[in-house]
């Protein structure tokens, strides 16, 4: 859980990279947000990425040009929708899980070593589904926009997965 002194007076949490780290359960080479980000929880989010340039996927995306692919983005966007959640008290220590995609547009390439940042807010919560309209922007430029969907539950020890679907 982040600690009191993150808040601020307005509802914020200012995260560093660590707590972020701390909050996510993604690890290299699937964690993407990987700078700091600015919470108000189950509210609204500010997170920050920058894909490096040996990233495993721009060997084949593509050779010679290399594009952050759209499913990164998107896959970005579900993680810093779910530090929105993260940070309450009813998901702490959870895990987020990617459940759906709405509505999904790109608008400018991604290239590597770009800082993105990553905007959203929720749009609905319903029985522990929560909805995120989410944005990815560089430099006053939006790259991208998606309505994303996350469940939440607790953590799982590998023997209890076996026969799950979805992730």
């Amino acid at each position: 859980m982040v600690s009191e002194g993150s808040l601020e007076t307005s509802g914020a949490l200012r995260l560093s990279r660590e707590q972020v780290r701390e909050l996510l359960p993604q690890r290299e080479p699937f964690l993407f947000v990987n700078g700091p980000a600015e919470v108000v929880p189950g509210v609204r989010v500010a997170a920050q990425a920058t894909y490096a340039e040996d990233s495993f996927f721009y060997g084949g995306h593509f050779p010679g040009f290399p594009v952050t692919p759209g499913v990164i983005i998107v896959e970005t966007m579900a993680q810093a929708s779910s530090l929105m959640m993260l940070t309450t008290p009813r998901y702490s220590g959870q895990i987020a899980y990617f459940v759906g995609i709405r509505e999904a547009r790109f608008f400018r390439a991604v290239f590597p070593g770009e800082v993105v940042t990553l905007t959203g807010s929720v749009v609905s919560t319903r029985h522990g589904v929560i909805e995120s309209r989410m944005e990815a922007w560089m430099g006053g430029i939006r790259a991208a926009v998606a309505i994303v969907t996350c469940t939440f539950r607790p953590h799982r020890s590998s023997s209890k997965q076996e026969g799950d679907v979805g992730g």
